[in-house]
């Protein structure tokens, strides 16, 4: 009888020990989740910035040019460029020009090169507006009644706008305008500049 005893009193210590662990347990379980929880924004912390931070990723480097096939007159451009993304929709670049033309009414050819700066300001995934400055070492008429020829410097601001053909702007369509005329005398259309783009 006294084993019998024993053995009840073991068995209900042993089920008032399991129950009050797991009450406990279930306890703790009930505050872990009716504590609050914090959360964070992961779009605030993968958002990109809006200026760029120097390095290799924000160099953009192509090349721009322009052929024109008119009225027995050639002529054809080629600006390679090296630009940096100093902010999101922003890039500043600068890089060289140089151009062969031939046929142009008085049965001259030549060639010109220069230099140019650009900014660039991108109005959404695929239009730009274009600024540069552009100048150009060329074979100008001269300035005197009995002048000839004579190959001098001229530069031109040129406003343009600009069309990619995709929004990772590897390729894309700009014409523009150039204000000073000694300039424009130096191009096939004028005042008015057209140039297809590429990207490495």
């Amino acid at each position: 009888m006294r084993v019998i005893k024993y053995l009840n009193l073991m068995c209900k210590k042993a089920l008032l020990l399991i129950f009050t662990v797991f009450a406990v347990g279930y306890s703790q379980a009930q505050y872990e989740d009716d504590a609050p929880r914090q959360s964070f924004d992961t779009t605030s912390v993968n958002k990109p910035p809006f200026f760029k931070a120097p390095g290799a990723d924000n160099l953009i480097k192509g090349t721009e040019f322009m052929f024109s096939l008119s009225n027995g007159f050639i002529f054809g451009e080629i600006s390679p460029f090296a630009g940096f993304k100093i902010a999101k929709p922003l890039m500043l670049g600068a890089g060289v020009n140089g151009a062969f033309y031939a046929g142009n009414g008085q049965g001259n050819s030549g060639f010109t090169y220069g230099g140019h700066g650009f900014l660039r300001l991108n109005l959404g995934e695929v239009a730009f507006l274009h600024a540069e400055m552009r100048a150009v070492n060329a074979l100008l008429p001269g300035t005197g009644p009995l002048s000839s020829s004579e190959r001098k410097w001229v530069t031109s601001p040129i406003l343009g706008l600009g069309m990619a053909q995709s929004s990772g702007m590897r390729s894309w369509f700009l014409i523009g305008y150039a204000s000073n005329t000694e300039y424009a005398s130096t191009q096939p259309l004028g005042s008015i500049v057209y140039r297809i783009g590429l990207t490495f």
